[in-house]
């Protein structure tokens, strides 16, 4: 198994993973990636006007392998 790391954050804020986790490949890492997005979005996602969140994938040799964000924008109705 190899280990990844999982920096987060938003536009302004990059809070990097020093720890890692131990994953199968990198399906199970994005799998995680996934799952840790979806945690971040439920404790930091404030602003329905354009913020964006995101977990980066990178290798123990600090090479970036994958990028998930969300962002979310509000449209007013057509009325």
């Amino acid at each position: 198994m190899a280990r990844y790391f999982f920096d987060s954050g938003d536009r302004d804020v990059v809070l990097k993973d020093e720890v890692g986790i131990e994953c199968d490949g990198i399906g199970s890492a994005r799998h995680q990636a996934i799952e840790g997005l979806v945690d971040l979005t439920r404790e930091f996602l404030k602003d329905l006007n354009g913020q964006e969140l995101f977990i980066e994938i990178r290798n123990e040799h600090g090479e970036k392998l994958a990028k998930l964000s969300l962002s979310l924008h509000a449209q007013p109705s057509a009325q």
